[in-house]
């Protein structure tokens, strides 16, 4: 069963992306950026946020894909969640929310009556079914996106974790309202979920500047781990409750050379609107990937 929420959200403004750890907290990108690909699925909340119409007491699943979505394509007839009971519903509304800029375009919250927690059904499964709209970051022309296999949605319970990290470009990074003030280089990092500093719940801090790692990997072969020297994408939403699940990395200039590989940070320092900690993160970049 899953802990006690310490975060109800009960209005649209307060949509967050909730998911579960998978069984390792090591991962590897899970397609190259050139095709799309649903990178995850979570049933977030159980009850407990709305629309803008007006419906309330609903669920939510964020689902994030490798490539940006457009906004204009997306309709709620794009997505069927298939729950454990046979049955099939549509999402009352799907929203690019708490991740709201230009460059977030990767996730989207699917919210309606998917399932029920403690009498089910549950929601077990996702299939993108419409005609979605897409672009890998950096390409200059959307696409409709392909039929894509199926994924599992996650259970309601678990910590966040790490679901993709790419370099931003400087025509990507170009007029974000948060981004990096400091540093050379930058590294989008993207989690399962809304992120928040465990376990205050407040915008995280300096203990999570403190324990990310960029892992880069030199012309020689070596590893090379890079301490960020600020974290940005902070305050997004007037209530750190709507932090979304983006973090990026303002680092110093990288080795020559150097190819971004994957992101690490320790565990038990972020935590998701359930108030449930991360486990240690090592996320790899498959080859291929930006």
């Amino acid at each position: 069963m899953p802990r006690q929420r310490r975060f109800r959200l009960i209005a649209v403004a307060a949509l967050l992306c909730t998911c579960v750890l998978t069984s390792t907290a090591t991962g590897t990108a899970s397609a190259p950026r050139p095709e799309p690909r649903i990178l995850s699925a979570s049933w977030g909340t159980d009850n407990a946020v709305g629309c803008p119409s007006g419906a309330k007491e609903l669920d939510n699943i964020p689902v994030t894909l490798t490539w940006f979505i457009r906004r204009p394509s997306i309709q709620t007839t794009d997505f069927q969640i298939l729950r454990s009971d046979g049955t099939t519903a549509t999402p009352t509304c799907a929203l690019r929310f708490p991740p709201n800029e230009r460059d977030e375009a990767q996730t989207v919250n699917l919210i309606g009556d998917f399932g029920d927690s403690v009498s089910g059904p549950t929601p077990v499964a996702i299939r993108i079914v419409g005609a979605l709209q897409g672009r890998a970051p950096g390409a200059g022309r959307w696409r409709q996106l392909p039929p894509l296999p199926k994924a599992e949605v996650e259970p309601l319970s678990g910590g966040p974790y790490i679901v993709d990290a790419w370099t931003l470009t400087p025509g990507i990074y170009r007029g974000d309202a948060n981004r990096c003030t400091v540093g050379a280089s930058f590294v989008r990092v993207m989690w399962s979920n809304g992120l928040t500093a465990y376990p205050s719940g407040a915008e995280v801090g300096a203990p999570v500047v403190a324990s990310y790692r960029a892992i880069f990997k030199l012309p020689d072969g070596k590893l090379a781990k890079i301490a960020p020297l600020e974290v940005a994408d902070l305050h997004d939403h007037q209530s750190a409750a709507n932090a979304d699940n983006m973090h990026d990395l303002c680092l110093p200039q990288s080795p020559r050379g150097a190819r971004l590989k994957g992101v690490s940070i320790g565990g038990e320092l972020i935590q998701d609107p359930n108030g449930d900690p991360n486990a240690a993160q090592r996320f790899l970049l498959t080859p291929g990937a930006l």
